[in-house]
């Protein structure tokens, strides 16, 4: 199972008192994938309440196939709550500052009620930030 499929079912089963369609729940996954191949990182996305704040979202993290390499990102529509955590591996390729700015991408589309657009955005931010940088002319100074 890839590391986005387990979490994109919401915890209660609901995002502000309507179920995510079929069609976004396979958009989000489509984005995922995506953002896997160009960076080389896991990705998970998780949507719904959990508790113990940060630290609960560093337990779904530590609960996940490959948590070393996974961006999780954690979003309670109800609570306006967001949080990027990174395994150890991740953090090495993101960095606050990227994880910042996809934050910022993301808050700004939910303010406007765009969910699953937040959710694109911060996740193509995150991937284009921790993409794999092509090595040239290794053997050649």
């Amino acid at each position: 199972m890839p590391a986005g499929d387990e979490s994109l079912t919401p915890t209660d089963a609901s995002v502000s008192n309507e179920t995510l369609s079929p069609a976004h729940t396979a958009d989000l996954q489509r984005i995922i994938t995506h953002a896997e191949e160009q960076s080389g990182l896991a990705f998970s996305v998780f949507i719904g309440s959990w508790s113990d704040g940060r630290v609960g979202v560093l337990r779904k993290l530590a609960a996940l196939q490959q948590p070393e390499r996974t961006v999780l990102i954690a979003v309670n529509p109800a609570e306006r709550v967001l949080e990027i955590v990174t395994g150890r591996l991740a953090r090495i390729a993101l960095d606050d500052r990227a994880c910042e700015l996809a934050a910022m991408s993301m808050t700004s589309s939910f303010a406007a009620g765009d969910l699953v657009g937040g959710i694109r955005d911060g996740v193509a931010v995150l991937a284009e930030h921790g993409r794999r940088s092509t090595v040239l002319w290794v053997d050649q100074p």
